[in-house]
Parts: structure tokens; sequence; C-alpha cells
């Protein structure tokens, strides 16, 4: 018993140099762990692109929003200055065709997916320079306006994908049979053409008053809403 207390004593010191040694042993653990990387990602932007739609006749310009110089971006144009593409039709006599050319472009730096065009309804009333020669088919004059549109060798309506309008349109396409087939786009045979960012698709318009019309056709105009779509 008196040994072991003896060498109890001893060991005693030797437990205090081994404390110290696992007190310095935990320091330098503290320590090492102290490494660390970072990496701060201080540049994240997002941008919106932009799409606006021109129309242009010779010296003529419209465009879907804005004015085309910059500036805030303004609700979609309802109107263009181009509204009578192809003059007054009680002006010419019947089987003369007249026919203008426009191009639309997409002025924006984002490529368009969809583009249409839409045909609204077509009325017909009295000129405003009839002078009281006024006939009576309100009713049947749209149907008695030959009409085409297309582009290249192409004839959007009436349809034909494999060859250009003809130059003096029949009366297989009229003004009321386009309001009747309403929106051409990407997915009619031929397609409206999808317009990417900075190109630009011409389209050639022709209209003719049918030889099949009479004096009750005199003094009258037809009005038809046509509606470009981009998006």
């Amino acid at each position: 018993m008196k040994r072991s207390v003896l060498v109890g004593g001893r060991l005693a010191g030797l437990a205090t140099a081994v404390v110290a040694v696992l007190a310095l042993a935990t320091t330098a653990s503290v320590t090492l762990a102290g490494f660390s990387a970072t990496i701060v990602n201080n540049a994240n932007t997002f941008s919106s692109g932009t799409m606006q739609l021109e129309e242009y006749l010779g010296a003529t310009t419209c465009y879907s929003t804005g004015t085309g110089s910059g500036g805030t971006v303004s609700t979609n144009s309802a109107n263009c200055a181009i509204n009578k593409l192809i003059g007054t039709l009680d002006q010419v006599p019947a089987g003369t065709p007249l026919t203008t050319t426009i191009t639309m472009k997409n002025v924006g730096n984002t490529n368009a997916t969809l583009e249409s065009l839409v045909f609204g309804t077509c009325t017909a009333a009295a000129a405003s320079d009839a002078s009281g020669y006024v006939g009576g088919d309100t009713s049947g004059f749209c149907g008695k306006v030959d009409f085409s549109v297309g582009y290249g060798t192409k004839c959007i309506y009436p349809a034909n994908a494999s060859s250009a309008c003809p130059a003096t349109p029949t009366s297989s396409g009229t003004l009321s049979g386009a309001a009747t087939a309403g929106t051409f786009n990407q997915a009619s045979t031929p397609p409206v053409v999808v317009l990417t960012a900075g190109t630009s698709q011409t389209y050639t318009f022709t209209v003719m008053l049918d030889s099949s019309a009479t004096n009750a056709d005199q003094g009258l105009t037809a009005s038809q809403t046509m509606t470009w779509n981009q998006s």
C-alpha cells in the first residue's frame, strides 16, 4: 500500500504532463480547422429581349410599338398609316388589278416563334366620292372584290404553296373569302414567314373588281382590317 501511494504520487506528475500534451493537441486541431475557401458570385444579371414589328411601304413606316427610335416601349399600335393598301376600288373599272407590296421586319433582338396575318370582317358602304351614284349590293360587294396575298413563289391566299399568286386575281379568292378563312400563320400551307431578329419578308397584295360586277356594285367601298401578329 505504501508503494502504491508513492507510485501514485509520481503518477500524479505524469498525469499533469499528459493533460498538458492533450491541451496542446487540442489547440493545434482548432488552428488547422480555421482554413476556409469562399467564392462570391457578384455579377448576376438578367435581361429581357426586345421584339418589335416594323411595316413599311416606300417612305411610310409603322411600328408595333413606339416610333423605332428607342425610348420607352408603349402599347402595341392598333393602327397604321398604311391603311389604303391598294387604292380605291370605286375609281377603277372591273378587271383592272391594283397591286401593292409591303415589307414586314422584326427590328427587335429576339427571334419570333409566331407570325400571323388575321383578316377581319369585310364590310361595304357607299364611297365618299360616289356623288350619289351608289349601287345597292352592299351585302355582296366584298364577294365581288377578287383578292390575293403572297410572297415570292408562294400564295398565302388563295392558298398555293407551289406557285406565286397570279398577277390578275380570280374569284377563287375574294375579300369575303379571306374574312371567312380568318387567320394565316406558320402552320398554314404555305406558311406566313416567322421572322428572326433583324430579318424581313415582303408580301404582295392584289385586288380587283371582278368582271361579274354589275351596276349594283357601283360607287361602293369595301373595308377590311388586316392585323399582323408577332410573338
